[in-house]
C-alpha cells in the first residue's frame, strides 16, 4: 500500500510540474549538437518561396542542426499564412514563403522563433516573383 501511495504521489507531482516547465522556452543554441553535427541537411522542397506572394527572411541565432531546422519548420507550418519554410543552417536564416494575400507580422514571427528556442536577429521582407 505504501508503494502505491508513493507511486501516486510521484505521478501527481509530475502532472502538476509539467505545465510549469512547458512555459519555459528552450534555448537550443546552448544544447550539445555534437551527436548529430555530421548530418546532411536535405532542403525543404514543399514549395518555392520565390513563387509566393511575399518572402520573409528571418536571421536567427542558434540554428546549427537538422533537428533545429525541423523544429522551426514544424512551428511555422502550423501558421495559416505560411506556404513554405526553408531553413539555411549555414547562414542561420529562415525563409518563409507566404501565401498570396496573406501576412505574418514581425511580432508574430519573433514570438514563434522564441517559442522554438532561438533568438531573432533581424527580419527582411522581400516581394516574391
Amino acid at each position: 500500500m505504501k508503494l502505491i501511495k508513493t507511486a501516486f504521489a510521484s505521478v501527481a507531482f509530475s502532472l502538476l510540474a509539467t505545465p510549469a516547465m512547458a512555459e519555459q522556452p528552450m534555448d537550443h543554441s546552448k544544447m550539445d549538437h555534437s551527436a548529430h553535427a555530421d548530418m546532411v541537411v536535405e532542403p525543404n522542397t514543399d514549395a518555392d518561396p520565390a513563387a509566393s506572394a511575399q518572402t520573409v527572411t528571418a536571421k536567427v541565432n542558434g540554428l546549427v542542426c537538422d533537428f533545429c531546422a525541423q523544429a522551426v519548420r514544424k512551428v511555422f507550418k502550423k501558421q495559416e499564412a505560411v506556404e513554405s519554410v526553408n531553413v539555411d543552417l549555414d547562414t542561420g536564416e529562415i525563409v518563409l514563403g507566404l501565401k498570396a494575400g496573406a501576412t505574418l507580422d514581425d511580432e508574430t514571427i519573433g514570438k514563434l522563433i522564441r517559442k522554438s528556442g532561438y533568438s531573432l536577429v533581424s527580419i527582411d521582407r522581400g516581394e516574391g516573383a
